[in-house]
């Protein structure tokens, strides 16, 4: 009996584990990592931004600095989503629903050489009213591999600028409703 009470408690700590780890590498620039509900794809600062990093430094960011930039978009993106621009009704609210959305990762260095993390968050989870209203997830494995680029869609597609030095959210962007 303690024998199985330890190796469930284990299992329960390795589970919920803060860390962030690789699970998956589909290309040569990019990896998929997970901690916990969080599913992202890190790419190196080799592979393709489709111009939006044109003419800048890159680095691939480590998952320390991907924890880093996490931990800093949970503190603050309430403040920063203050005016909920294309959200509510159909579409999330942003900093209520941080766990939705699947990301992708690019690093860069600003003008001052200070460390970025240029984050592009895509809706992964469906909710049962959403389904019950037709609205379909992306299955397609392209999003491993490059940019994912939407117009409009609302909040179910949004991007946003940490700055690891000073941990501060900036270009923080919401799809249209078109």
């Amino acid at each position: 009996m303690k024998k199985t009470f330890i190796l469930f408690f284990a299992f329960f700590l390795f589970s919920c584990s803060s860390e962030f780890k690789g699970i998956e590498k589909p290309t040569e620039y990019s990896e998929i990592i997970k901690r916990r509900q969080i599913v992202g794809a890190k790419f190196s600062e080799n592979g393709d931004c489709f111009m939006r990093l044109q003419n800048v430094k890159r680095f691939t960011p480590n998952l320390e600095e991907i924890k880093n930039a996490e931990n800093i978009l949970k503190k603050n993106i309430q403040k920063t989503n203050s005016k909920k621009i294309n959200q509510g009704n159909d579409c999330p609210i942003i900093h209520n629903n941080l766990n939705l959305f699947r990301r992708q990762y690019w690093g860069y260095y600003n003008q001052k050489n200070e460390k970025v993390i240029y984050v592009t968050f895509n809706k992964n989870k469906i909710r049962l009213i959403g389904k019950i209203k037709g609205l379909q997830r992306d299955e397609t494995d392209r999003w491993k591999k490059e940019r994912e680029s939407l117009e409009d869609g609302c909040s179910n597609h949004w991007e946003i600028k940490i700055n690891l030095t000073t941990k501060e959210l900036f270009e923080f962007e919401v799809n249209g409703t078109g």
